[in-house]
C-alpha cells in the first residue's frame, strides 16, 4: 500500500459547534472523511443549534478534495522521509477552517 503524505482521521461526525454545548457524535466506523449530508442544517438535539451549515459542510468537502489532491500528486515524496515521525494536527471547520496542534487541543 502506498503511504500517503496526509493521514486523515475523523474522530467525529459532528461536534457541536455551540462552545456552551458539548454534543459529539463519534464516528464509528474511523474512515476519514466520511459524508455527513444528513446533519446540514439539523438542530443539535442538546441545545437546539444549527449542528451543520450549508456553507460549512462545502467548505469540508473542499478540504477533503485538497486533501486527496495532495496525496494523489505528491505522495511520491514519501520515498525519500526515512523518519516516520509523525506531526497530528486538528482541524474543525466553523466560519472557516481552524487549524490547532493535537497536542494544544
Amino acid at each position: 500500500m502506498k503511504r500517503k503524505l496526509i493521514e486523515a482521521s475523523q474522530d467525529y461526525l459532528i461536534v457541536c459547534d455551540n462552545q456552551n454545548c458539548n454534543y459529539k457524535i463519534i464516528n464509528e466506523s474511523k474512515e476519514p472523511f466520511v459524508d455527513t449530508v444528513q446533519y446540514v442544517n439539523k438542530p443539535c438535539p442538546l441545545c437546539g443549534e444549527n449542528l451543520l451549515t450549508e456553507s460549512d459542510y462545502l467548505l469540508s468537502l473542499k478540504l477533503q478534495n485538497v486533501v486527496n489532491w495532495i496525496n494523489k500528486y505528491f505522495s511520491w515524496l514519501t520515498i525519500f522521509s526515512f523518519s516516520n515521525k509523525k506531526t497530528s494536527i486538528y482541524m474543525h471547520v466553523h466560519n472557516g477552517i481552524k487549524v490547532t496542534s493535537k497536542e494544544d487541543h
